[in-house]
């Protein structure tokens, strides 16, 4: 399996709603057939409740034809990639496999994992400072 979308996989992930999606739905861009809506993973708390919401929303989404899904490393303290992971994981014995989704992401946040930590100051620290990834200078 490869960890992104490809040309043949978004192909084969079209072909799947052939009939049932609207004409002009999926559409090539970036040499890949996307769904013209997208399924966000930006708001919400960041707890076991909105994870598993979300995990259930991308998964009902992929399986009636979107495959485009948008997320950041800082959203929701980088809980809903993980949800996007839980669902890719719950779609492939479905027969969705990861080369017919794209996921988008974005990176250069500096985020805590899970949640808000009491201390912001010293997480960084610890995390980063500490760990020489960078210099307190």
């Amino acid at each position: 399996m490869t960890k992104s979308a490809t040309k043949e996989g978004t192909m084969r992930y079209a072909q799947k709603f052939a009939g049932r999606a609207a004409d002009g739905h999926f559409r090539e861009t970036q040499r890949m057939e996307l769904s013209s809506l997208g399924i966000g993973t930006y708001l919400g708390q960041p707890d076991e409740k909105t994870d598993v919401a979300y995990t259930a929303a991308i998964v009902a989404a992929v399986e009636n034809g979107i495959n485009v899904i948008d997320s950041a490393i800082n959203y929701r303290f980088q809980r809903s990639e993980r949800s996007i992971g839980a669902a890719l994981q719950q779609l492939a014995p479905k027969g969705f496999t990861r080369e017919e989704i794209v996921v988008c992401t974005k990176g250069g946040y500096l985020t805590p994992d899970g949640s808000m930590p009491a201390d912001p100051n010293e997480y960084f620290f610890r995390e980063y400072i500490q760990h020489g990834i960078f210099s307190a200078k």
